[in-house]
């Protein structure tokens, strides 16, 4: 019935075809606002008609009447599939509309998924929710800063299979490793594998800063954490909590016990903010902080981390 609707339509769309741009858009704006008037179900023969002359309309509508058709049409996704999928793949600023409303399927944004659509996939990749099949397509198709979008957004899901192929597929990126160690779902024995190796010696003075500086540049904020933790005999999973939390006073803390300067501390901090997306903006302002922590907030914070377990790792007993 879809192929002899379509050749019926063949002369409609080639009369379409020929309108000057203007009256084209001014066509398309109409028929989408028919259709939001009168809602026709998708099974009706008026809204497969329309589907198929506003979607073939919309390939050659300028683009102010594809910008203001887009919103319009993310309200009708289920009655007009294939003029909205016309507009989620269209340049980004008609797209987007289409691409942030909640009504479209998981069959529909995986169709948009591409490699050659990074922008229009850091879109999907933002949604409130991801299912896990629409999460491992992306990843598929993803340059890193795609998936990097991805990872960081809690309301994307992931199989244990998924978060394998991420790592896989991006795992030599430390930015995208770091991010996923963060995550609350990803499996404990990939978080560890992906984990920053980090000397087991407890490193002093110039050799520790040297370290540090080099996990900063590498974005680990994990080993970085860790290698703090070993330095002042405290427990490395507390140290993993606190960047969780994220508690850059108490880094600070931490980084002050363990004889860590202040331009030290600002590299780290530059690091666990660029790794989560956080602003940089006033980074610079972090070893003032830092230089004007009282001893009592200091104290506070060390109270509170447990001593390193002997029954976890010996080379982590306390000082």
């Amino acid at each position: 019935m879809t192929s002899k609707l379509d050749d019926a339509l063949v002369p409609i769309n080639s009369m379409i075809g020929a309108l000057a741009p203007k009256l084209r858009g001014a066509l398309v704006e109409e028929l989408v606002d028919e259709i939001t008037r009168e809602k026709p179900t998708a099974e009706s023969r008026k809204a497969m008609v329309l589907d198929n002359i506003v979607a073939q309309a919309l390939r050659e509508a300028p683009l102010p009447s594809r910008v203001r058709a887009s919103p319009k049409l993310a309200r009708c996704v289920g009655t007009l599939p294939e003029a909205t999928f016309t507009l989620a793949v269209d340049v980004v600023t008609v797209a987007e509309a289409i691409l942030t409303a909640p009504e479209l399927t998981d069959d529909m944004l995986m169709r948009v998924c591409a490699p050659e659509r990074q922008d229009h996939m850091k879109i999907i990749a933002r949604r409130t929710s991801l299912s896990s099949p629409l999460a491992e397509i992306i990843v598929e198709h993803g340059e890193p800063s795609t998936i990097l979008t991805l990872i960081r957004n809690t309301g994307a899901r992931f199989s244990p299979a998924g978060f394998d192929r991420v790592a896989a597929l991006h795992g030599a990126d430390p930015s995208i490793r770091s991010a996923m160690a963060q995550r609350p779902d990803c499996p404990a024995d990939l978080s560890a594998r992906i984990g920053a190796v980090v000397p087991k010696e407890t490193l002093t003075g110039d050799a520790l800063t040297e370290k540090l500086h080099e996990l900063a540049a590498e974005r680990e904020m994990f080993g970085a954490m860790d290698l703090l933790m070993r330095c002042i005999g405290r427990d490395a999973d507390a140290g993993r909590k606190i960047i969780e939390r994220d508690d850059e006073k108490a880094l600070g803390a931490i980084c002050r016990v363990a004889g860590i300067d202040a331009h030290t501390y600002e590299a780290l901090v530059m690091a666990w903010r660029v790794s989560v997306g956080k602003p940089t903006a006033d980074v610079h302002k972090a070893p003032v902080r830092f230089r004007l922590m009282r001893p009592a907030e200091i104290d506070r914070v060390i109270a509170r981390l447990p001593l390193a377990r002997m029954r976890v790792s010996p080379d982590l007993a306390p000082i």
